[in-house]
């Protein structure tokens, strides 16, 4: 069975123009893993442009549905969620945030698996993906 992994696009308002992926991480990622599928759901507000994945030989579709996995960059609305699938964002939810509780409870109802990137950490307990400075700016700007 091939793993088909599916990049969302970010629906969080405001816009935000990040992505999971960069069209070049993804041919590396087929190149070393040639069995592995990749789709990219249509966006006009990402940073990198729909044809900036298909030049790369990764298919853009508008139902990111068939995907396996689910890979984003921060919370995804609950009108969006999918259920049944594993999604991996920034969901701000590990400290309890109230304003994602509503979110943390349809993860839990649609029977999502929610791998946090705050909670990914290395053996030393140091967060393995966390928000740097230029992520602290860009958000002080929003």
């Amino acid at each position: 069975m091939t793993l088909k992994l599916g990049i969302i696009k970010e629906n969080k308002q405001p816009v935000d123009p990040r992505t999971a992926l960069s069209p070049e991480n993804c041919e590396l990622l087929l190149q070393k893993y040639p069995d592995f599928e990749i789709i990219v759901e249509s966006s006009a507000d990402r940073t990198f442009s729909n044809q900036d994945y298909q030049e790369k030989g990764i298919k853009v579709v508008e139902d990111i549905s068939k995907a396996d996995i689910l890979l984003g960059v921060k919370e995804v609305p609950i009108s969006n969620l999918i259920p049944e699938k594993t999604y991996l964002f920034f969901s701000h939810t590990i400290k309890e945030q109230p304003y994602n509780r509503e979110m943390l409870k349809a993860i839990l109802a649609n029977k999502i698996e929610l791998i946090d990137y705050e909670t990914l950490t290395h053996e030393n307990g140091r967060r393995i993906l966390g928000f740097g400075r230029y992520a602290g700016i860009v958000g002080a700007y929003n």
